[in-house]
């Protein structure tokens, strides 16, 4: 009888054990979508005690199988054994890739072992603070293609180099697509617009869009939109200068976050130029929230959540009030689309007034103008609401957060080093002259006339590129260009914020930032100290020719034939930003602030806010 219930009492114990370890990779998940990023020492103590798990699973094991000898089986114990059984089997199937992953022998050194069933998903978890830096130790470590494997999400190829980025994006770009997966995860927010579509979808929106940038657009944009809300931001600012003989001199007491007013500058813009809606959002006080900014902050802080966390179909529906705050944000979402359609649509009455058709007329063109009047040749039938919907939102995600992220990087990276502040303000009192004046800045200076700022946007976007990770899903068996296998339905996995740091392909410098390396060097021959410009501009550049690099190479904007279509549009804004706020304002980080760091997400925002002093350009 002693034997028998110390039997059943470790059968008990065992059985809990075996339940435990195998609900816990399905719990780690929980806090990461709470908070909608990683918290590492939690998850650090959550594999800690799965390992300690793990170790009291194999001391019952031990006295059970001793035990198992001196007492006939019961049910229960013939079903511990069963899964034990099972659970030996499953670890000597996959003892170092994730559950119902296929052996890739052929991979050889390119795959990284992990652990058990899980893979390489207690790695990860790991380094969750630092995913992109994990990820660079990892190219640098085994080179530029590797393998994981993660639960659920099956086998990763990760790349990183230009090469393989060209046989994907190009040579066999109809063999790598984005995949149901992405569709999925983003359908309810993103519909089925030019961002998450494939094959035949993707190919329509991509002819309503193709031209739908014009450059009598970007001209309108530069002289209008662009300057407008640049110079509300510079009211802003000039509102943070201490008045002289004030109290108030402390640089805390009067910085401004610059990523929280580009954030808000971009959806004033993209609102304007777009739709031709007028968010004001930078006239908003910050202690008063504005309804659409907040909606839209809470749907991209969801679709970064989801991205990151493969068990997040579970996650929206435990976390309590997930689901309601999301139907909240999407009703937002459609009540801003639909009035700026039905409005411009009401436009297309041929019953309207006079004065309303001289009110349409006299207004700037925008992106909604296009795809209203737009006709599909084939059959002649117009656009459909909800895909007039799609694009409005997936316009506005596209406008509003990756720009305003890059100029954050960018005028850290400008105010951070002398030298090339102090270069990019020659340049621009050669070209504009040393006040602003709005005349002055037009879509021919901006995009021809300013190298070296242009060359500044361009690096900021090499090494802090707003979409930091990207995948494609393979849908039939394939070669790499190095003869690596690639098997139908793998994930490939590539970093443009990996790639821009990889020296193979930039150079010894490659993780430093250095503007002139976009600059052709046969036409350097004017950078010297002993330039003189004309006092009120007019000059050329001292720094010589923009010269862009391979689209292979710098991928920020994708390539061909998914080039994103909004490449100059975001360009401009950023150009337009910096000339405009540096020829007024004298910008400083605060001292004693930490180096920033990305937050994890499908962008590449700072973690912290991005603090500066403001005082008057003398």
């Amino acid at each position: 009888m002693l034997h028998h219930h110390v039997l059943r009492r470790t059968s008990f114990l065992l059985l809990k054990e075996l339940i435990l370890c195998s609900l816990l990779p399905f719990l780690l998940p929980l806090r990461l979508h709470r908070t909608h990023t990683f918290h590492p020492p939690t998850y650090k103590t959550l594999l800690t005690s799965l390992t300690m798990l793990i170790q009291q699973l194999l001391k019952s094991l031990e006295s059970f199988l001793t035990l198992i000898n001196k007492q006939s089986q019961s049910p229960l114990q013939t079903a511990v054994i069963a899964t034990v059984g099972l659970l030996l089997a499953a670890v000597l199937k996959y003892p170092n890739r994730a559950f119902l992953t296929t052996a890739r022998p052929d991979l050889g050194k390119k795959a990284i072992k992990g652990t058990p069933l899980l893979g390489n998903m207690p790695e990860m978890i790991r380094t969750g603070d630092d995913p992109l830096g994990a990820m660079l130790k990892w190219f640098e470590t085994y080179g530029d293609i590797l393998s994981v494997t993660v639960p659920i999400r099956g086998r990763f190829i990760m790349v990183n180099h230009p090469i393989y980025l060209e046989h994907i994006l190009k040579n066999n770009f109809d063999n790598y697509v984005k995949g149901s997966v992405f569709a999925e995860m983003l359908g309810d927010i993103m519909g089925n617009g030019i961002f998450v579509s494939d094959g035949d979808a993707w190919r329509f929106h991509r002819k309503t869009s193709v031209n739908v940038f014009t450059t009598k657009l970007f001209r309108q944009l530069v002289r209008g939109t662009f300057q407008e809300t640049a110079q509300i931001l510079c009211q802003v600012l000039q509102h943070s200068i201490a008045k002289e003989g004030s109290e108030d001199h402390k640089d805390l007491d009067r910085a401004v976050d610059l990523q929280q007013l580009f954030l808000r500058q971009t959806l004033d813009a993209s609102g304007k130029a777009i739709f031709g809606i007028e968010f004001k959002t930078l006239l908003t006080p910050t202690t008063e929230k504005h309804e659409f900014g907040e909606a839209f902050d809470f749907l991209t802080a969801n679709m970064d959540a989801r991205i990151q966390n493969p068990f997040w179909h579970w996650t929206d529906r435990l976390t309590p009030g997930k689901t309601a705050k999301l139907a909240h944000a999407l009703d937002v979402l459609e009540k801003y689309a639909g009035q700026a359609i039905a409005a411009r649509q009401a436009e297309q009455d041929p019953a309207k007034t006079q004065e309303e058709e001289e009110k349409r007329a006299a207004r700037p063109r925008d992106l909604l103008d296009h795809y209203i009047n737009y006709t599909n040749p084939d059959d002649g039938s117009k656009l459909s609401h909800g895909a007039l919907r799609d694009m409005f939102v997936g316009f506005m995600n596209a406008g509003r957060d990756t720009t305003a992220h890059t100029m954050a990087w960018m005028f850290y990276s400008i105010l951070s080093q002398p030298r090339v502040l102090k270069n990019l303000r020659r340049e621009l009192d050669a070209v504009l002259g040393p006040r602003y004046d709005p005349e002055r800045l037009s879509y021919e200076v901006v995009m021809t006339e300013l190298p070296y700022l242009k060359a500044v946007f361009h690096e900021t976007l090499r090494l802090y590129p707003q979409t930091p990770r990207n995948a494609r899903v393979a849908v039939a068996d394939d070669v790499m260009p190095d003869g690596t296998h690639v098997c139908a339905g793998d994930l490939i996995i590539f970093s443009l914020w990996t790639m821009g740091r990889n020296r193979s392909v930039w150079g010894e410098d490659a993780a430093v930032f250095v503007p002139e390396r976009w600059i052709a060097e046969d036409n350097n021959k004017n950078n010297n100290n002993t330039f003189e410009n004309k006092p009120n501009g007019g000059n050329k550049s001292p720094f010589g020719k923009f010269r862009m690099e391979n689209q292979f190479k710098f991928n920020s904007f994708s390539a061909s034939p998914r080039l994103c279509l909004g490449q100059t549009f975001a360009t401009l804004e950023a150009m337009v930003t910096a000339c405009v706020v540096l020829q007024q304002f004298e910008l400083a980080l605060v001292p004693g602030r930490p180096v920033p760091m990305p937050k994890g997400s499908a962008t590449l925002p700072m973690l912290h806010p991005l603090l500066v002093t403001v005082s008057y350009r003398s």
